[in-house]
């Protein structure tokens, strides 16, 4: 195969892209530039603004260089570039600032790669900072890849920065004109600095966005939510019980989902013009209003499952919960029943799919002394005489055979049931809670579950998470399983590693029933890395998180590197949802060398 040097020299005398054996970004690019007429031979840059826009440029960026100053000291050291050289453009591609080796500054005078000098690819071929800015993608090029021979020496690796409102504003280049070992390791470093950067541009945006529409109000800001035209959250009062810069740019109908209590939404105009949204809650939002169960979740998708059930229980609407087997679907009937106006009642709970027809009639009607061969000499209060004036949690209710169906739809309608061997008709006012793990609307479309007994159950469809889309709440839920057992391990960092690059099929149960091997097998010994995955998949379904089609499952660093995709190289959310603080990430990325490549993220 040909050396890219040789690639180059047949390209530039030939046009031949059929010998081309490069990146797709880098062959895109040399096409461009054939296209554009561009000069290969180019030993300079030839482009350039006038001093005083170059003045102009600087000041009305100088926040911005500020900020890239500071995350690129704070962050250096993850940069393995030997004799670096560090340049931000704007987003015409006109630098504005750089900073680094004296050496390789003195080379990239000598091009003219200096500020004030454009950098796209129309202006000096094939280079990192063009196709950024063209194509909105990180990337590195190297050396003979430039299409121009003066850019030949170096190798460079350039990441768009964009605006809150997704716009390119600028590109952060690294130059080099030493041997690159680890370029993928480089680019994260740079990924990880427009990340923040991102974010500090994002901050500042919305304080200015907050007091516009701080100035635009007429009454105090208190208990309340200010958002812009784009329903993004710009500000929360201060008695607010959330924390403002988690939130800030997120879609406010996700906040109002996590929240209790009624609001009224306000227009805030400035000139006749609409600038933003004020959501006032007429109640102070307190998370300790309610009651709930078990572990504090960190998990966004479940906090917000929570809130949209708790906002359910204080109505006295049928709630129906879809999820999947061991997901906690009887904990979420527990916490509607004693955030309801029945909490003084009974919560009573019948497994629909663990009774036979005749059983399930009998436990739910109940039945009268000698109603059948084997009833109980006094009788039976069924279950729905028990529920009066409390909560009906009916699991598994897809499973009901159709006779069943048509006697519940009766009960609910007329609240009255009549035992078995009865002719007495008994009244209970109960409100109904129901579960299941397959879909209803498809179970009706197939002609296996009532038309008329979905309408009413399905008043309150809600979806809980499974539990391997709550990673982050691993350690807490082996945390209060350990606190359970009186079992004080020391090593449960390394067991809930392990435990993170797992699916559980079946959910906390699964995990539970894992804890409950580990608690038996190693009661004060560490276990071996090898026995927790044997003890893990002795219980499950399935090995591994199918995003990877691995035998395997995850190794952490792996691990690492599929959350940093996940999360977009959010380096705060990655280390969130890794359940690890941001230096112990910093240690980790610098350990594992970890190859993460925002252009092989998207492949």
């Amino acid at each position: 195969m040909l050396s890219v040097e040789k690639m180059w020299e047949t390209y530039v005398k030939s046009s031949d892209t059929e010998q081309l054996s490069l990146p797709e970004l880098i062959s895109e690019s040399w096409q461009y530039c054939l296209k554009e007429n561009v000069n290969p031979y180019l030993n300079r840059g030839t482009e350039a603004v006038s001093q005083t826009s170059l003045i102009t440029l600087k000041k009305d960026m100088s926040m911005l260089i500020d900020i890239i100053k500071y995350e690129l000291s704070r962050l250096n050291e993850f940069l393995r570039v030997k004799k670096p050289l560090f340049i931000l453009t704007d987003k015409n591609g006109v630098v504005i600032w750089r900073d680094g080796n004296d050496s390789t500054r003195h080379q990239a005078n000598d091009i003219n790669f200096t500020e004030g000098n454009v950098w796209t690819e129309k202006a000096v071929g094939t280079n990192a900072i063009g196709i950024a800015l063209r194509t909105i993608e990180s990337v590195t090029v190297e050396k003979f890849e430039h299409f121009a021979k003066a850019s030949h020496p170096f190798t460079c690796s350039s990441t768009p920065i964009l605006d809150p409102e997704g716009e390119v504003v600028a590109c952060l280049n690294v130059s080099t004109m030493e041997e690159v070992s680890d370029a993928n390791y480089t680019m994260l470093a740079m990924q990880m600095i427009a990340k923040n950067v991102q974010q500090t541009l994002m901050l500042n945006y919305f304080e200015n966005r907050k007091q516009e529409l701080l100035d635009a109000m007429k009454t105090p800001f208190v208990n309340g939510i200010l958002c812009d035209t784009k329903m993004r959250v710009a500000g929360l009062s201060k008695d607010f019980d959330k924390e403002e810069r988690q939130w800030l740019g997120q879609s406010v109908d996700s906040l109002l989902a996590e929240c209790q209590g009624d609001y009224r939404q306000r227009l805030l105009m400035r000139n006749e013009q609409l600038i933003g949204y004020y959501f006032q809650f007429s109640r102070q939002n307190k998370p300790n209003d309610y009651v709930t169960f078990g572990i504090e979740s960190k998990n966004r998708q479940y906090r917000i499952f929570l809130n949209q059930l708790i906002r359910a229980a204080e109505s006295d609407l049928p709630i129906h919960i879809y999820g999947e087997t061991g997901s906690g679907k009887e904990v979420a009937a527990k916490t509607v029943h004693f955030n309801s106006r029945r909490r003084k009642g009974q919560l009573v709970s019948v497994n629909c799919g663990s009774l036979s027809e005749s059983l399930l009639e009998s436990e739910l009607f109940g039945y009268v002394a000698g109603a059948f061969t084997g009833a109980q000499s006094k009788g039976y209060k069924g279950k729905i005489e028990q529920a009066d004036g409390g909560t009906l949690f009916l699991d598994e209710v897809d499973s009901m055979s159709p006779r069943m169906q048509v006697a519940l739809l009766r009960a609910l309608e007329e609240k009255k049931v009549t035992p078995l061997g009865s002719e007495k008709e008994i009244h209970s006012d109960f409100r109904v809670v129901t579960a299941s793990n397959r879909d209803l609307k498809r179970l009706v479309q197939e002609g296996k579950f009532r038309e008329d007994l979905f309408y009413r159950l399905y008043v309150v469809p809600l979806t809980l998470p499974p539990l391997r889309k709550r990673q982050e709440d691993l350690y807490e839920l082996a945390e209060h399983f350990c606190l359970a057992k009186n079992w004080e391990p020391d090593w449960m960092d390394e067991v809930i590693n392990i435990a993170r690059t797992y699916e559980w099929a079946g959910n906390i149960r699964e995990f539970q029933n894992f804890l409950e091997r580990l608690y038996v097998f190693y009661p004060f010994s560490a276990p071996p890395e090898k026995k927790v995955h044997e003890m893990i998949q002795i219980g499950t379904v399935k090995k591994e998180i199918p995003a990877e089609a691995s035998s395997e499952p995850l190794n952490e660093r792996d691990r690492i590197t599929q959350m940093f995709k996940e999360t977009n190289y959010h380096l705060s959310q990655t280390a969130e949802r890794l359940g690890m603080a941001r230096s112990t990430l910093y240690r980790k990325l610098d350990k594992y060398h970890i190859d993460v490549n925002k252009k092989s993220a998207s492949s």
